[in-house]
């Protein structure tokens, strides 16, 4: 009689494969759209930093026109006022002041212009800066669209891989069993469960003890399940013809015996997907 999880659980390893590509290609789609917003709100502090500084200028630019207006206003009325002086120290002392009106005037006066080039340029580099957020803004809502469409495409097809996990499951695979077997198939680039060939596990390779082989091989035919020791999948045992799960054995424990494979206390060696996972809390021991 066929092991309900073992079966249930192979089933479920297929549709969990499908899920995590989708949920892989989710988390990743938006990626092109994270660079655009970066891109965009670049070019939209760079326009704002334009803007601050063209208010600068228009600011620093009012007060010189109220200081020239001041300086121009007081040099005609010098002029005017020399038209009535009737001595040599009154003129002197007008020719002064009025000559000190007219250093002060055109000095503001090519500040003023300095200011209003300085205003110009800036109302030329914010005219162009404000064309490239609004090309970059069209290029952001285009690409959203995009993204949006193509998440609520693969999000409903997650839904639906649940919904198939779900009718697979029925009352055969507990809420705990499910998530425990979903997370290592996660870890296990989507291997979680796996058949032992003679005494050698699939998933990572290693040797299993003889008696942990007939003790599998015993929960299997009673509707159980167990792990391998060392990479944490669920295992169950599959048989070859007699001769060929010799020679696969054989293989493995002579790789073993050279130095190309390592044991349990070598785990360090390999990668890290085919090592023993104390977050998928299996603690089961034995030994050789």
């Amino acid at each position: 009689m066929a092991n309900e999880k073992l079966e249930c659980l192979k089933k479920l390893q297929v549709v969990l494969q499908k899920k995590f590509v989708l949920e892989d290609e989710v988390h990743n789609i938006p990626c092109n759209l994270i660079k655009k917003s970066e891109e965009l709100d670049a070019a939209k502090t760079k326009l704002d930093n334009l803007t601050q500084a063209r208010d600068a200028v228009e600011s620093e630019l009012k007060s010189l026109s109220i200081r020239y207006d001041d300086a121009f206003n007081k040099r005609v009325e010098y002029e005017k006022q020399m038209e009535f002086i009737s001595t040599q120290r009154e003129y002197e002392a007008l020719s002064k002041q009025l000559d000190e009106a007219n250093v002060t005037e055109n000095s503001l006066l090519k500040l003023k212009e300095a200011k209003n080039t300085e205003l110009s340029k800036l109302n030329a580099e914010i005219e162009t800066q404000s064309a490239v957020v609004d090309a970059l803004q069209t290029e952001h809502d285009d690409e959203k669209k995009d993204v949006d469409a193509l998440l609520e495409s693969k999000n409903a097809e997650i839904s639906a891989l649940d919904a198939e996990c779900s009718s697979i499951r029925e009352s055969i695979i507990s809420d705990e069993l499910f998530d425990k077997f979903s997370n290592i198939v996660r870890k296990k680039d989507g291997y979680g469960i796996v058949p032992v060939y003679g005494q050698v596990c699939t998933g990572c390779d290693l040797i299993l003890p003889v008696q942990f082989v007939i003790d599998l091989e015993l929960k299997n035919q009673k509707d159980e399940i167990d792990y391998c020791p060392y990479c944490s999948r669920i295992i169950y045992k599959e048989h070859l013809d007699e001769e060929t799960e010799k020679n696969y054995t054989f293989e493995k424990l002579e790789n073993k015996i050279e130095g190309r494979n390592t044991h349990a206390e070598d785990l360090g060696s390999k990668d890290d997907n085919d090592t023993f996972d104390e977050s998928m809390e299996m603690d089961d021991s034995f030994d050789f």
